[in-house]
């Protein structure tokens, strides 16, 4: 073949080539994600990077908010078709059926949140009288109260100062206005620096069951079952990289969110990334539930918030509900 019949032969198949790419371009569906800028956001930034979401026809467009609370707002507001976010936001917005949860998709490992005191605090019970900060309505605010109920310590007893994001808690521990607090990620070397504070101990002196969910406008889930389940396909297959690459993950999530590399991988050691529904997502769900029936007189139940057949079609061996 003469080098101008190759240059022809090139040409027309670039021709042909073209209009099939953009095709396949063309058929990507917009999913709209929510994510906080630490964890919760793992498989969808992997899912994204590296192209498990376009293999499932998917455009993911993805948004961080400074908590998993705001993402799962966005959802009520329209903003976003599915976000990720720990039990406690999630059960607690369930009511009125705008949401519905897909499935487990981590859960936290004991020592994710340390409870940092000031020097002066030696024991459970010299948080009588004192300041304790709260990141209100997250996972956070429950293992807080869960571990005064745990410790014997009333409520009425300690004052809590209620918060919106990480860097308040860890600014206001640091000043003096709070003089106790469950922090997490870069938060806790933050506030321990000085030498005016330490670790008493961490979240699994609450003892509670702790799980993320992704979740999904329930409009969104009945206008689009069959892309509900290709993201929950994609979002395994994440999950499976994950679990065998900790190290790549951590760089790769750590650049769209632009936390340290190092914090990251270390975070990833207390989460366990896995889609699953199973008793055990359950019992953490119902545990929210029954603190809100008690303290904010709400009703929800695990099999009215929960939708377990889309994760049933995408990977059938991560549903196990017993009756």
């Amino acid at each position: 073949m003469t080098p101008l019949a190759k240059i022809v032969l090139g040409l027309v198949s670039a021709f042909w080539l073209f209009p099939a790419q953009m095709s396949v371009a063309q058929t990507l569906a917009p999913v709209r994600f929510g994510v906080d800028a630490y964890t919760t956001g793992s498989q969808i930034w992997i899912a994204k990077e590296k192209g498990f979401f376009e293999k499932e026809g998917i455009d993911a467009q993805i948004t961080t908010f400074a908590t998993g609370v705001e993402a799962i707002d966005a959802l009520l507001i329209g903003r976003a078709d599915m976000a990720v976010g720990l039990d406690f936001p999630i059960v607690s917005r369930m009511q009125g059926g705008k949401l519905t949860v897909l499935a487990g998709i981590f859960h936290s490992m004991p020592g994710f949140h340390k409870l940092v005191v000031a020097n002066d605090i030696k024991q459970a019970k010299d948080l009588a009288g004192k300041k304790i900060g709260i990141a209100t309505g997250t996972a956070q605010h429950l293992i807080t109260i869960k571990y005064l109920e745990e410790n014997g310590i009333p409520e009425d007893k300690v004052e809590i100062v209620g918060f919106t994001s990480l860097m308040e808690i860890v600014a206001s521990l640091r000043s003096g206005r709070i003089d106790a607090a469950f922090v997490w990620a870069d938060g806790t070397q933050r506030t321990i620096d000085g030498g005016k504070h330490y670790v008493l101990t961490d979240d699994a002196a609450a003892k509670r069951s702790s799980s993320a969910y992704i979740v999904a406008q329930t409009d969104f889930t009945q206008k689009h079952p069959e892309l509900t389940v290709a993201t929950l396909r994609a979002l395994d297959a994440a999950s499976q990289f994950i679990a065998q690459n900790k190290d790549e993950a951590a760089g790769l999530i750590a650049k769209n969110t632009r936390a340290p590399r190092e914090t990251m991988r270390d975070l990833l050691n207390y989460n366990e990334f896995a889609l699953a529904l199973t008793d055990y997502e359950r019992s953490g769900f119902n545990e929210v539930a029954d603190f809100l029936a008690r303290t904010k007189s709400r009703s929800v139940s695990f099999d009215k918030g929960v939708n377990p057949e889309f994760l049933e079609k995408a990977a059938p061996g991560l549903v196990k509900l017993g009756n």
